[in-house]
């Protein structure tokens, strides 16, 4: 069995891999805002205790089986039929979440910051640099990680610094008012979105360094990142209380409250430039993944010859797959969260219980070639 990547990835990298995919969801924390309201911090707490056993989950999956992605790993277990089933769904959910992410960039510069620029502009630009970045490898993307995930730390404390002044704390109270189906709901956004989506190293982890506690070091990174969004709730809350639920996006509403002196205004251009970087890095993270997922499908040895064309593929859908920010919303907050469930909650650890019964990948004393 031959790898279609090459590179190795440190424990520490793999970190600040997991950890900037998480903070690339900041702009999709406004969907869990819709049904908890001024207790969104709560549901991203409640979302991450419950998503943590399954992300553990992922990478224990991945430790057992050093050097394979999931696609090998589906077929292991699997077998060829069903294991490749199982892989085209992993594939669709990697190709319509992409096409979701790339949309969330062209909303943000058509509605916020460039709203007279063309949509399918900012759509092809933001993909095509992705696929050049996605091209020179994963050891290029996780060299310059930490770079993501210190800019999303930075802007997230220094804007919530920033706003101190205008933060009221009394819009945390009464907690606990929502009915539970509500905080429910809310909880399943948050596990379905920021953190089942980190399934995708599934296809990444298995690159990990010998050396490296991929464990440890997935499960740090989630927290890192979790870290991050819930910094970007409670600044939120704080500063717009009950309110933050009449506006697209909350983030932006705060930080332009900001301004001191008149010098240090239009800071919503600045979290603008952020939340883009971020989507960045997790759109390159999701399409590594997606190429190397459809090249071990066809039985490429290299997934170059894709970059280009799944690249257009989803500035074609990303453009036509919904009519508005609301329409996105909407069918993201429903459809969206079901059909990936099982992905993210079901197959990885019935795959890991499956794996330890029958001991693979070493079975009767004999290595799966």
């Amino acid at each position: 069995m031959t790898n279609i990547e090459k590179g190795r990835i440190s424990g520490p990298q793999l970190l600040f891999l997991v950890s900037g995919f998480v903070q690339g969801s900041v702009m999709l924390i406004d969907f869990a805002v819709g049904m908890a309201e001024k207790q969104t911090w709560m549901v991203i707490l409640a979302g991450l205790l419950v998503s943590i056993p399954f992300v553990i989950s992922y990478a224990a999956l991945a430790k057992r089986f050093p050097g394979m992605n999931v696609i090998q790993i589906n077929d292991i277990i699997y077998g060829r039929i069903l294991g490749k089933l199982l892989s085209i769904y992993y594939i669709f959910f990697l190709f319509i979440t992409l096409s979701f992410n790339i949309r969330d960039v062209g909303e943000l510069y058509t509605i916020f910051l460039m709203p007279n620029t063309p949509f399918i502009f900012f759509l092809a630009v933001f993909t095509a640099t992705c696929a050049y970045a996605v091209s020179r490898g994963i050891e290029v993307l996780a060299r310059i990680s930490y770079l993501f995930v210190i800019t999303g730390i930075f802007v997230s404390i220094s804007t919530t610094i920033l706003l101190v002044d205008k933060m009221d704390f009394s819009n945390f109270l009464p907690l606990f008012e929502l009915p539970f189906i509500r905080i429910f709901q809310g909880i399943h956004i948050m596990v379905s979105i920021p953190f089942g989506e980190t399934i995708v190293f599934l296809m990444i982890i298995g690159y990990t360094n010998k050396d490296g506690n991929v464990i440890k070091n997935t499960l740090s990174g989630l927290l890192l990142g979790a870290f991050s969004l819930f910094i970007v709730a409670v600044r939120n809350t704080a500063v717009l209380g009950i309110t933050q639920t009449i506006w697209t996006a909350p983030s932006f509403q705060s930080t332009r409250l900001i301004d001191i002196g008149t010098v240090l205004t239009r800071m919503d251009f600045l979290v603008g430039i952020a939340q883009t970087v971020l989507i960045f890095f997790k759109c390159c993270l999701f399409f590594y993944a997606l190429l190397l997922a459809v090249s071990e499908i066809l039985g490429l040895k290299s997934y170059m010859p894709l970059v280009l064309p799944l690249a257009g593929i989803e500035v074609i859908i990303a453009a036509t797959v919904f009519q508005s920010p609301l329409d996105h919303a909407e069918i993201t907050q429903n459809a969206g969260i079901i059909y990936s469930l099982p992905l993210m909650l079901v197959i990885p650890p019935l795959t890991l219980l499956i794996a330890k019964i029958r001991r693979l990948p070493e079975s009767k004393g004999g290595k799966v070639t």
